[in-house]
């Protein structure tokens, strides 16, 4: 049984549940050892003699086997019927010992009550002696009658009596102890295996994409929100992080497959708490940040979020649009950073879902479209609501969002299986909070200083600003705004300027995105 990520993720993912398996196994032993009956034992010594005939060479009895005579049915026959009990009974409580280099056996007899135990052990090691010495004093049939004789008939002796054992033995907690470590072990272990095979979550990029039958962009290392409250976008608040430089890496990967025509970015998921959400507004925010004009909307009329994670009021939004009580250009809020735009979901967004289906959403996202280069769009999770169904169909490309540590196989099928009608190939993958033990990318992010991150943000803006003179305030007479770096200071004083501008609808065609178009122009 194979576990993905080896034993360092077994360990990462099943460790709490392995400890806890074995400390309970341990606390189990532990119990068992201080409620176990109470035992007394017994013992009786006795010692074996060299056999010793006129004009021979004494013979040493062999311990091992008189260890085994000991416990045969000769001796232990006769001590059962002496003390009216089953041989079996017996043998049960009966302990054979030999003394290193010395000719000693040593009876022990263990039961719950001394009385017992003394006097078993002490008619073991009598029958023993009576057995030992009346075989001895026995001539071997068939052989001739001569006068030999021995200096001694005796040669198992009882030196020491069975004895009134003083107390109860008492076993060593560290043997349960012991036992128990290594059987929670063994088991919290075997346990976590079945766990982690049964487990039906994404395992990996190479999970995602072999379920999912679709490339992931990029997988996002895990970030930590802010505490008291939704956290703002990562591209923003930690340009320089790697789960920042994950997301402009998602924005590289993915530009290359949308083309001219493709306008409408849909993100998704297949269950709540994926971290869809997230995704939109940091990939908008990516590309707002390389110069192209986005406009990002919250279609999760269910449960908006967006105007939370940029912490602005809900007023009018993509309902009052679809509803044709305002135009996309009157509903459109500055965002964060220059070029991006949104548009929340709007007063009574639970009540007007509906308004997703049918031709108010083409009118919606063709005036949209007049305002910006890319529409994103945040929608809700494809097999809680309908809605997600409802935008891929109008959408140039869908990312679907899975969750390292939450997505499962099952539900990305189905999703899957959901967007199959509406959706031809143009889907990708992101995977968020994937390790590199699960094949995640973890960039190493820029260097953390202000001066760095002033270069790059006005790098990243300055340049598109000045490709498409003809946009903003300086189409309504207005100056043009501008973006001047402040040396040094946080990043947000570059965008002050330019994000205060109003929205125009341009008129100037789009830069062209491909190599060949760029040289063929020029």
């Amino acid at each position: 049984m194979s576990v993905n990520g080896g034993p360092g993720r077994l360990l990462r993912v099943y460790g709490p549940w392995i400890v806890l398996v074995t400390a309970v196994v341990m606390a189990a032993a532990f119990g068992a050892s201080r409620t176990a009956p109470v035992e007394y034992r017994s013992t009786a010594v006795v010692v074996v003699e060299a056999r010793v005939r006129s004009n021979t060479t004494p013979v040493p009895p062999d311990m091992g086997t008189e260890k085994e005579l000991a416990s045969s049915g000769v001796v232990v026959d006769p001590a059962a019927w002496s003390l009216g009990v089953d041989p079996g009974v017996l043998l049960t409580g009966l302990t054979i010992s030999v003394a290193p280099d010395a000719n000693v056996l040593t009876f022990a007899y263990t039961s719950t009550e001394a009385a017992i135990a003394r006097q078993r052990a002490g008619a073991l090691a009598e029958a023993y002696v009576a057995y030992r010495n009346a075989g001895e004093a026995k001539e071997p049939a068939g052989t001739a009658k001569t006068p030999v004789a021995t200096t001694s008939t005796q040669h198992a002796t009882l030196v020491t009596p069975a004895g009134l054992p003083d107390g109860p033995v008492s076993r060593p907690v560290w043997i349960d102890l012991a036992i128990g470590l290594v059987a929670g072990l063994v088991l919290g272990v075997g346990s976590a295996l079945i766990r982690d095979r049964l487990d039906d979550r994404i395992r990996g990029r190479a999970d995602f994409e072999r379920v999912a039958r679709a490339t992931v962009l990029a997988t996002v290392p895990r970030v930590r929100g802010r505490r008291g409250g939704s956290p703002s976008p990562v591209t923003l608040r930690a340009p320089e992080s790697p789960a920042a430089e994950a997301y402009r890496y998602l924005r590289s990967r993915l530009q290359p497959l949308l083309s001219e025509r493709d306008r409408t970015i849909l993100v998704t998921s297949a269950d709540d708490g994926e971290g869809r959400t997230t995704t939109a507004a940091n990939l908008a925010a990516a590309l707002a940040m390389a110069g192209r004009t986005v406009i990002l909307v919250d279609a999760d009329l269910r449960r908006p979020g967006l105007h939370t994670v940029f912490d602005m009021a809900n007023g009018a939004g993509l309902t009052t649009i679809l509803a044709g009580d305002a135009a996309p250009a009157d509903v459109v809020q500055a965002g964060p950073v220059p070029r991006l735009r949104l548009v929340t979901a709007g007063p009574a967004a639970g009540a007007a879902a509906d308004l997703l289906e049918g031709s108010r959403l083409d009118r919606t996202l063709r005036g949209l479209h007049q305002l910006c280069d890319i529409v994103v769009l945040d929608s809700g999770p494809v097999l809680s609501v309908s809605d997600g169904i409802a935008l891929a169909a109008v959408s140039d490309h869908v990312l679907l969002v899975g969750d390292y540590r939450r997505t499962t196989r099952g539900h990305v099928v189905r999703a899957l299986a959901e967007l199959a009608e509406v959706v031809d190939g143009n889907i990708s993958g992101v995977l968020l909070n994937a390790p590199k033990s699960a094949g995640g990318l973890t960039p190493r992010g820029r260097e953390h200083t202000p001066v760095a991150r002033a270069q790059t943000d006005a790098t990243a803006v300055l340049p598109a600003v000045a490709a498409e003179p003809g946009r903003g305030a300086a189409r309504n007479g207005a100056a043009a705004p501008t973006t001047v770096p402040v040396s040094p200071g946080p990043a947000s004083t570059l965008y002050t300027s330019a994000a205060a501008a109003p929205l125009t609808p341009p008129d100037e065609p789009r830069l062209p995105r491909r190599r060949g178009e760029m040289e063929r122009r020029t």
